[in-house]
């Protein structure tokens, strides 16, 4: 007779769950991914898209965990002609209706700073942000994303997510939650820059985007359109700059 076991899960088994976000009642997307964090989440998540954008019109975000749900309450509501996502984007490769309605970037404001980033100070940032996750540091599969200041070898905020898109999300919804400026900050994450991360960081208006890992040739191409500094491979004493490289120095 075979002998079932049912061992108590390790820490690497990271928790995941469909979380259900709502703006002003209204459900705009369902996003797969870790169950914490998730009033941050929600509003980094409305950021990226468009959806609000004036921190005098918000009011209030909710978060209902037992529900997996998160309801934003704001004066800003969808354009007209905006399509929600009412199925589950993926942890790993979430679709945004930013990226699938080319109308809504074709006539992009590129991002200006003044800011200049010393490439040992984004080394030292990317080195703190894989010693501060907590969660990863314990085993368990998850991507970091953190924010640093132009000048400064140590981060301000260090998020995480199983999904490096939702761990951004998170970073630039808390950061917007605190009034903070990020028009003169980096956006560190451990996971690839895709085109899609490339355009969450143009929308939280942070300048420069930074990686441990590789950027995807088209991340490059509307990055340069956009305004964005994309550094990868930021490790090993060295690191690629792979789109608007007068922001970074050293």
């Amino acid at each position: 007779m075979a002998i079932v076991e049912y061992p108590v899960p390790a820490r690497s088994e990271s928790a995941e769950r469909p979380i259900r976000i709502y703006l002003n009642d209204v459900p705009v997307a369902v996003s797969q991914g870790s169950p914490f964090g998730l009033p941050e989440l929600a509003v980094g998540y409305l950021l990226s898209e468009g959806l609000i954008a004036d921190r005098e019109c918000f009011v209030e975000v909710t978060a209902v965990p037992e529900e997996a749900a998160v309801y934003v309450a704001s004066g800003e509501c969808a354009a007209e002609g905006y399509v929600p996502l009412h199925r589950v984007t993926s942890a790993g490769c979430a679709s945004s209706a930013l990226l699938r309605d080319a109308r809504r970037v074709e006539e992009p404001r590129v991002l200006e700073t003044t800011a200049r980033f010393d490439a040992d100070d984004l080394l030292a940032c990317m080195d703190e942000l894989c010693e501060r996750s907590p969660r990863r540091n314990t085993g368990e599969c998850v991507h970091g994303c953190g924010l640093g200041s132009a000048g400064e070898g140590s981060l301000l905020l260090v998020r995480e997510d199983i999904g490096r898109h939702n761990a951004m999300d998170k970073l630039v919804g808390q950061a917007w939650l605190d009034r903070v400026d990020v028009r003169d900050k980096a956006l560190f994450i451990t996971g690839r820059i895709s085109c899609e991360m490339a355009l969450k960081a143009y929308r939280a208006g942070c300048p420069v985007l930074v990686s441990r890992k590789s950027a995807t040739d088209e991340a490059v191409a509307r990055a340069e359109e956009l305004g964005v500094t994309l550094v990868s491979h930021c490790r090993d004493g060295r690191v690629r700059v792979l789109s608007r490289p007068e922001r970074v120095t050293g």
